[in-house]
């Protein structure tokens, strides 16, 4: 099994001192911890989708995507090698899971916002805190097949051909409103083994899963 803690805090910004225009949002938050994090959000109407980027002090870059045309949001981690224990690489490691549309701000809203101060240091005005999601199949987004779940997993997702994770709870929403049999998403993933993985802080090995 895989805990994956992902921070829920996509567009719970305070957007008191926005005004509407088609731009991207460049956006300081103030976390709970007193640090300064600044959120890259763009939207795409045409293709109904809300992205967002920031990177943490330890230098992990997130993206999360929320496609709300197939209901899936996918969160993309780029973690930095560690210098001291040899590790020159970086590991790229993806989680997909369902979302409903309504628990985020549409594309569409999202384009119409423009900053009037940009530098302005904001803090959200709802903290949803943490939740633990438990991903127990591998995802392989180099199949074809895989766009069905949404188009932008491939692209997005291609460094992380042998680290990209779902539920099967997730494969059969999305199944069922494509309406086509599980059997047909779930020749794209693999269970977990039974044995258990490292924890991804303590893999010497980059390019293995943990």
């Amino acid at each position: 099994m895989y805990n994956s803690y992902v921070s829920t805090f996509l567009l719970s910004v305070v957007f008191s001192l926005l005004e509407y225009s088609d731009t991207q949002l460049l956006i300081n938050v103030k976390n709970l911890g007193g640090d300064v994090v600044q959120e890259n959000i763009t939207a795409n109407v045409a293709q109904d989708v809300v992205t967002l980027e920031f990177q943490r002090n330890d230098g992990t870059l997130i993206t999360q995507l929320i496609d709300f045309t197939r209901e899936v949001q996918i969160v993309k981690a780029l973690v930095l090698g560690e210098e001291e224990r040899g590790q020159s690489q970086y590991q790229v490691m993806c989680f997909v899971t369902h979302v409903f549309k309504d628990e985020f701000i549409s594309s569409d809203a999202i384009s119409k916002l423009r900053q009037k101060n940009p530098g302005t240091i904001r803090q959200a005005e709802e903290d949803k805190g943490r939740f633990n999601v438990t991903l127990d199949f591998y995802l392989n987004v180099v199949s074809p097949s895989a766009a069905k779940i949404s188009p932008h997993l491939g692209p997005m997702c291609a460094e992380a051909a042998d680290s990209t994770y779902t539920r099967l709870i997730d494969v059969h929403v999305w199944a069922d409103m494509l309406g086509i049999s599980p059997s047909k998403l779930l020749s794209n993933t693999k269970k977990f083994p039974i044995k258990a993985r490292p924890p991804c802080t303590e893999n010497a090995n980059l390019n293995s899963a943990c």
